[in-house]
C-alpha cells in the first residue's frame, strides 16, 4: 500500500496541468501521476497535423520535460494504468498490481477513440489517431508506399488528417454520416466552405455516407459504404469521437454518465474525488447544462481548477472552451456551444479568409467561429459568450467587420469598502448609481460594504430604497445638545459605551448568563449577533443565487491568515459569511464559517478590486469604487488625529495600476509581434488562432475604474467612522449621492465629447481628480 497525498490518474494534459498547479498553489505532501502510456504527458493536437505530416522528435510533444516533474517533485508512474478505485479505504488498484491510498484522487483518463462497429473490423490497416504510436504506424504506411486511404469522419481531427495527408501526395476520401462536413459547427456555409477546401485540394468528400463493411483478406484493401460503393484503399483512419475511459469506475460507487458526472468545481459525486478533461461530463454554469468537452483548451483549464479545489479554493469552472485546428490552410478558433441557437451573425469574408461566424440565441451570444481575425475581437467574442451579453441593439455592430467588439459595455461593476458608520456614503452613492440608469453585474465588497451588497444583490431592481430602510434602522437619535462638536461627542461615546442596537453590543452590558468567557478572556469588546436579525431582515438570502448581480465578499481566516472569498454564484449565503466579512477586531469577535473563524477582510484588503479580475475577468468592465477613507491628508495635529490618520491609511484604497507589470506586458506583446514578423504567414495564421495566443494578445481591452471619493470633514471628530447619530447617517448619505453624480456627470461629459466611456483608454492611470472621477486602466 503506497500513501499518496494527492493521486492523479491518466497522462494528458489534464493530469500535467493539475499536478502544475497543486505545486504551484503551495500543495504540500506527495503528487503522483498514473500514465497508461510508457511517456510522459504529452499533446496530442500535433498527431493529425505536424507530427503525421513531419514526424520527428516525440520528445518535443511533451508537455514538460522529466526534469520539470523531478524539481517539482511530482512522480510519474509509466504504464500504469488504473483498474479499480474503492471509496471507502480511498484505494486505487493498478494493472501492475500496485495499490495506493490517496488523501484527493483526480480522474484525468480522458476518452477512448468510439469503435466502428462494422464487419471485419479486426482487418489490419484500421487506424485511430489518437496516440504516437498510431501516428507512428500511419508514417510507416506511407513510408512502405500507402497512397490510398479512407477517412471516417469529417470533423475537426478528420478534416485536419486529410488535410495532412493529402499534403504528402496521398488519394484521400473522407465519408461522413452526417448531411453536410464539420458537422460539430452545424452551419451550412462553413459546410460548404470546408467542401470547397477538400475539392480545391483533391480529396473527394462523401456526405451522408457511413462505413457498411470492411474488405480484405487479413488487412483491409476497401471500403464499402452505405450507398454500396467499394472504395479501394491501403489503410483507413477512423475519427468520429471518443468514449470517456471510465470502465475501471464501474463498480467504484462513483456517479458516471458519459464519463464522470462533476459539478461546476468539477467534484464528483464523492468529495474527495475530482474529474477534469475529456473524461469529465461537468456542470456548464456558461450555458447551465452538463457537458462533456474533447479538447486541448478545456483539459488545460480544468486541470489547473480541480486541482485548486482539491487544495480547498472552491473554484467554479466557468470558463468558454475553445477549440482550434488547420485544415487546407484554414487556421481557425471556435469558442462556445453551438448546440442550441436561433440566429446567426457573420462579419467578414472567407474567400478573404477575414472571417467570423457568431451563433446567438435570444441575441445573446453562444459561439463564434472565427477565421484570421484579430484576437482581440476573439478574446473580446469569448468575453460576450461567457458574460450572456444580450446584443439586440447592436446586431448591427456586430456585422460589421470593423467595428471594434471591445467598444460593447460588458459589465458594470460596484465596489465596496469597510468602514463603520462610513457605509452610509455608500447608501447615497448607490442611490446615484441607480437613478443614473446604471445596471450593476457584480458586486465586491467587505466589511460594512458586504452588508450594503448582500443587500443590492438581493434587491437588484430597488436596491436604494432597501438601503435606506437598513441605514434608516441603524441610525441613533442624537443627544439633544445644542452645541454640535459637544452633540456629537457625547453621541460617539454612547456608541462606545452601549452599542448599536441592531449591530452590536459591548459584552459588558449582556447578562452573565449570556457570557462565553470571563473577562479576562474576552476575544472581542462586543458583540454582533443583533445584526444577524437585522441581515435577515433586509437579505433575501434566497434570491441570491438566481440574482443578476453576483456578490463578491471577502474575509480573512483567522488561522491561516489568507483572504478567502465567498461568491454567490459559487456558495450559498448566509448571514455567517457577511458577519465573517466585517467582523474587525478587536471590537467584534470571529464568525465561524462552517468549521473555520474568519475576520474583517479589509484588514488584508479593504479595497476588493482584485477580486473582480479574478472571478470576472479584466476586460470590458466599468467599475465603481467607493473610496471611503482619503489616501491624502494634511497632516495630523493631536493624538486622536494620529489614530484617525492610521486608520485612513491602513484602510486606505489600495488599488493600483501596476506600471511596471503594464510595461512588461507591453513588451512582452511587442516581442511576439516581432518574432511573428519572421514566420511565414501560414505560420503566423496558424499560431494566432491557438487559444493561448488569443487570451495573451487579445487580452488588451481597458477598464474604466470610477472612483467616488470621500473627503474627510475638518469638523468631524476621529471617531466619526462609528459615529451612527441619524444627523451623521443623513450627511454621509448626502455626500455620497452627490459625489456619485459628479464622477457619472464626468463620464456622461467624456462620452459626449466623442471619447466612448468604453474606448477611450490610456496606457497607465490618468490623474484623479480632487472629488473622484474616472481613470481608463489599461489592465
Amino acid at each position: 500500500m503506497i500513501p499518496v497525498d494527492f493521486l492523479i490518474i491518466g497522462g494528458g494534459l489534464a493530469a500535467a496541468n493539475a499536478a502544475r498547479t497543486l505545486r504551484d498553489e503551495g500543495a504540500q505532501g506527495s503528487v503522483l501521476i498514473l500514465a497508461q502510456e510508457n511517456r510522459l504527458p504529452y499533446h496530442r493536437p500535433p498527431l493529425c497535423g505536424r507530427f503525421l505530416g513531419t514526424g520527428g522528435d516525440e520528445t518535443r510533444l511533451e508537455i514538460h520535460q522529466e526534469s520539470f516533474y523531478r524539481d517539482r517533485r511530482i512522480a510519474v508512474r509509466r504504464h500504469a494504468s488504473a483498474v479499480s478505485v474503492q471509496l471507502q479505504p480511498h484505494t486505487v488498484r493498478a494493472a501492475d498490481g500496485a495499490c495506493f491510498r490517496y488523501g484527493k484522487l483526480l480522474i484525468a483518463t480522458g476518452g477512448a477513440p468510439r469503435r466502428l462497429v462494422v464487419p471485419h473490423l479486426q482487418l489490419e490497416g484500421v487506424y485511430y489517431l489518437h496516440s504516437i504510436d498510431d501516428a507512428q504506424a500511419i508514417r510507416t504506411e506511407i513510408r512502405l508506399g500507402a497512397r490510398r486511404v479512407v477517412i471516417v469522419g469529417a470533423g475537426f481531427i478528420g478534416l485536419e488528417s486529410a488535410s495532412t495527408l493529402r499534403e504528402l501526395g496521398l488519394d484521400v476520401t473522407v465519408l461522413e454520416k452526417e448531411a453536410a462536413l464539420f458537422p460539430p459547427l452545424r452551419s451550412p456555409c462553413l459546410s460548404a466552405y470546408f467542401a470547397q477546401c477538400c475539392a480545391a485540394k483533391g480529396v473527394r468528400t462523401l456526405p451522408s455516407t457511413s462505413v457498411e463493411a470492411l474488405l480484405g483478406r487479413g488487412r483491409v484493401r476497401a471500403v464499402r459504404t452505405s450507398a454500396g460503393e467499394e472504395i479501394p484503399c491501403d489503410f483507413v483512419i477512423v475519427s468520429i469521437g471518443s468514449e470517456p475511459n471510465v470502465a475501471f469506475l464501474r463498480d467504484s460507487g462513483i456517479a458516471l454518465d458519459n464519463g464522470v458526472l462533476v459539478d461546476a468545481f468539477l467534484q464528483s459525486s464523492d468529495p474527495d474525488v475530482y474529474a477534469a478533461g475529456d473524461v469529465a461530463n461537468f456542470h456548464d454554469t456558461v450555458f447551465d447544462q452538463q457537458r462533456r468537452i474533447e479538447h486541448w483548451d478545456n483539459a488545460t483549464k480544468q486541470g489547473a481548477v480541480a486541482a485548486r479545489n482539491m487544495l480547498g479554493q472552491r473554484r467554479r469552472y466557468d470558463d468558454v472552451s475553445m477549440y482550434y485546428g488547420n485544415a487546407f490552410g484554414t487556421s481557425f478558433s471556435f469558442s462556445g456551444s453551438a448546440e442550441d441557437f436561433d440566429d446567426t451573425v457573420a462579419r467578414g469574408s472567407l474567400a478573404d479568409k477575414s472571417f467570423s461566424l457568431f451563433y446567438l440565441k435570444d441575441s445573446v451570444p453562444r459561439a463564434l467561429f472565427s477565421v484570421g481575425r484579430s484576437a482581440e475581437e476573439t478574446y473580446a467574442a469569448e468575453a460576450l459568450i461567457r458574460y450572456r451579453v444580450n446584443l439586440r441593439a447592436s446586431r448591427s455592430m456586430l456585422a460589421d467587420e470593423h467595428a471594434s467588439l471591445e467598444a460593447l459595455p460588458l459589465q458594470s461593476v460596484l465596489v465596496l469598502q469597510g468602514g463603520g458608520c462610513l457605509g452610509a456614503f455608500e447608501c447615497g452613492a448607490v442611490r446615484a448609481i441607480e437613478e443614473g440608469g446604471v445596471r450593476l453585474d457584480a458586486v465586491a465588497a467587505v466589511s460594512i460594504g458586504a452588508f450594503n451588497g448582500a443587500i443590492i444583490a438581493s434587491h437588484p431592481d430597488n436596491a436604494a430604497a432597501a438601503l435606506a430602510s437598513f441605514w434608516r434602522e441603524l441610525s441613533l437619535t442624537p443627544p439633544p445638545i445644542p452645541n454640535g462638536p459637544v452633540r456629537r461627542l457625547v453621541s460617539n461615546w454612547q456608541v462606545f459605551a452601549l452599542g448599536v442596537p441592531g449591530f452590536f453590543r459591548p459584552r459588558w452590558m449582556m447578562p452573565p448568563q449570556m457570557q462565553d468567557a470571563l473577562p479576562w478572556a474576552w476575544t472581542s469588546l462586543y458583540d454582533a449577533s443583533p445584526m444577524e436579525a437585522m441581515l435577515r431582515r433586509y437579505v433575501d438570502f434566497d434570491a441570491l443565487r438566481s440574482s443578476p448581480v453576483r456578490l463578491l465578499i471577502s474575509a480573512a481566516n483567522v488561522r491561516t491568515g489568507v483572504l478567502e472569498v465567498f461568491d454567490s454564484y459559487v456558495d450559498d449565503i448566509t448571514p455567517a459569511h457577511l458577519l465573517a466579512s466585517g467582523s474587525l477586531p478587536p471590537g467584534l469577535p470571529w464568525t465561524m464559517v462552517g468549521d473555520q473563524a474568519f475576520w474583517d477582510g479589509g484588514i488584508v484588503s479593504n479595497s476588493p478590486v482584485d477580486l473582480v479580475m479574478e472571478r470576472c475577468g479584466p476586460v470590458g468592465k466599468r467599475i465603481f469604487v467607493v473610496d471611503l477613507f482619503s489616501s491624502s491628508q494634511r497632516l495630523p495635529g493631536n493624538l486622536a488625529e494620529v489614530l484617525l490618520r492610521r486608520d485612513e491609511i491602513v484602510y486606505a484604497d489600495r488599488m493600483h495600476n501596476d506600471a511596471r507589470f503594464v510595461e512588461y506586458a507591453g513588451e512582452f506583446r511587442e516581442l511576439v509581434q516581432e518574432i511573428l514578423q519572421m514566420m511565414d504567414p501560414d505560420t503566423v495564421r496558424m499560431v494566432s488562432q491557438r487559444p493561448r495566443f488569443i487570451r495573451l494578445m487579445g487580452n488588451r481591452a481597458g477598464i474604466t475604474i470610477a472612483r467616488i471619493v470621500r473627503h474627510s470633514d475638518p469638523d468631524v471628530p476621529p471617531s466619526q467612522d462609528y459615529d451612527f447619530s441619524s444627523e451623521a447617517i443623513t450627511r454621509l448619505q448626502a455626500q455620497g449621492f452627490e459625489s456619485a453624480q459628479r464622477v457619472l456627470a464626468e463620464l456622461e461629459i467624456s462620452a459626449g465629447e466623442g471619447k466612448s466611456l468604453w474606448t477611450a483608454r490610456t496606457e497607465s492611470t490618468a490623474a484623479v481628480a480632487a472629488d473622484g472621477g474616472a481613470e481608463r486602466v489599461r489592465v
